[in-house]
């Protein structure tokens, strides 16, 4: 079962990285074919570093990020090169080459991977040996990898939606396992249950980041990129879930930490509970799927009225209201016009 799994994941993760593969392989054949045949370099090793050290196996999208690590190459490339020229190779050389690299990437505000890169392509410049003659060509052959690999990221992006797609639907559907593991807590009175589901909840943060960074990647790449479409209401009501799973998870840990002390303390809670913690499970796994979710949060908030349900202890009212507000959380994710109005009125 656990090779079957590692495998599989394997396999995701491959066909995750193909396309981003395949655009250094060209971005580096590219950068080559112009170094060598266009300005007539030889061996321009730096032309095919630069593009893909600017891509990257992440490269789908982030132009941004692409342009910075350009930069830091040709800058690294280009201070070690007129070193070289100036005093040579050494191992003093070496330390004052990355001391001015870093200086100087440094002050042009480059990021940590561009400093980084900065210095490690000056190292590569003073180590390797030179060709005779060659002038300025390795600074010049980093220029061409950078630009190579931007026209490459600008030109020839992955979808800019698949990763958003990917990562909402993993997410809606851990978050719809949380919920449904915090009802089977509650049906056996185990709050051990209930604190692994917090736990589990609670690791989600990072893939709620990722989601968030790929939405912006997806629509950075939409802006610029010619060959795809901006899409601008799939980005609008992409960003407008993410911020109302957002909400409606932190008021979902809420519910959980106060079932955790209920199951603790053994104050009752109401009976229908469990099952309607599975239809909030069952509609977020709707959701994840691309379906309507709304009918069935719609239905499941009528049903929400904490003197219905019975919930007469402190515990029994904090879980049924946050039910409620992480209802209603989900449904102005989901794009409900008026969500609060779902709800049944609350009564003294």
């Amino acid at each position: 079962m656990e090779l079957r799994r590692a495998v599989t994941d394997s396999a995701v993760r491959v066909r995750s990285g193909a396309w981003s593969a395949a655009q250094c392989g060209l971005a580096a054949a590219g950068a080559w074919a112009f170094s060598t045949r266009v300005l007539d370099h030889q061996r321009p090793f730096f032309a095919s570093v630069a593009a893909v050290v600017s891509l990257g196996l992440t490269a789908g999208g982030r132009l941004r990020r692409t342009a910075e690590l350009s930069a830091g190459v040709a800058l690294g490339v280009g201070v070690g090169d007129a070193w070289v020229g100036a005093f040579g190779q050494g191992i003093w050389q070496i330390g004052a080459v990355v001391f001015l690299a870093l200086l100087a990437a440094v002050a042009i505000n480059g990021g940590g991977l561009a400093v980084t890169q900065a210095a490690i392509q000056a190292v590569f410049v003073v180590a390797l040996p030179r060709t005779p003659n060659s002038g300025l060509h390795r600074w010049q052959d980093a220029l061409v990898g950078g630009a190579i690999a931007l026209l490459v990221a600008a030109l020839l992006p992955s979808d800019p939606w698949k990763a958003v797609h990917r990562l909402r639907c993993s997410y809606l559907r851990e978050l719809a396992e949380v919920v449904r593991g915090t009802a089977e807590a509650i049906r056996t009175g185990s709050s051990t249950l209930a604190a692994e589901a917090l736990g589990r909840g609670r690791m989600l943060e990072p893939v709620l980041l990722r989601w968030r960074g790929a939405l912006s990647t997806g629509r950075e790449t939409s802006r610029i990129t010619p060959f795809r479409e901006t899409r601008r209401e799939e980005w609008e009501a992409l960003s407008r879930l993410l911020v109302g799973v957002d909400r409606g998870t932190g008021n979902a840990r809420v519910l959980i930490r106060r079932v955790v002390v209920a199951l603790d303390t053994g104050d009752p809670l109401p009976s229908a509970l469990p099952d309607l913690l599975e239809d909030f499970s069952d509609a977020l796994d709707l959701a994840a799927s691309g379906g309507d979710g709304i009918p069935s949060l719609v239905s499941l908030a009528a049903q929400l009225d904490p003197v219905t349900l019975g919930a007469r202890t402190l515990s029994a009212q904090v879980v049924v209201a946050q039910l409620r507000v992480a209802v209603v959380d989900l449904l102005d994710g989901l794009g409900h016009e008026s969500p609060r109005d779902t709800l049944p009125t609350l009564t003294p």
